[in-house]
């Protein structure tokens, strides 16, 4: 009886790590946004590298440069933001992880219950 339960409860945790597409859609999307600014970063840096400063002066190559740094800034702060969502995906993935296993091990002891009421795990 117990080796059933036992087989029973590594069934049900081979069912927990397969993931439905529904539930890992959002990470996928997370992930191909970083990928996305990845990329943009590399433009940038392509940018940067091929940045042919006008006979203008001085002043004109500055102002390009400041623009440059503000763009990669803002494409951190862009890369931040996707990382602090998909951490927070994962936090309510292992949250829900959690919450089966809780529910899992209610299972068993209900049915420990079952057969034999005055044991209690």
């Amino acid at each position: 009886m117990v080796l059933g339960a036992i087989f029973t409860v590594c069934i049900m945790m081979s069912v927990v790590t397969a993931v439905p597409q529904t539930q890992s859609d959002p990470v996928m999307d997370v992930i191909e946004r970083i990928e996305e600014l990845e990329q943009t970063m590399d433009e940038t840096r392509a940018d940067i590298a091929a940045l042919d400063p006008e006979p203008g002066g001085i002043i004109d190559l500055l102002k390009q440069l400041i623009n440059l740094i503000i763009q990669a800034v803002l494409n951190l702060i862009d890369i931040i933001r996707s990382l602090i969502g998909l951490v927070a995906l994962i936090e309510y993935l292992i949250e829900l992880v959690m919450v089966f296993i809780d529910a899992i091990m209610a299972l068993i002891e209900m049915i420990l219950n079952l057969f034999n009421p005055s044991l209690t795990v």
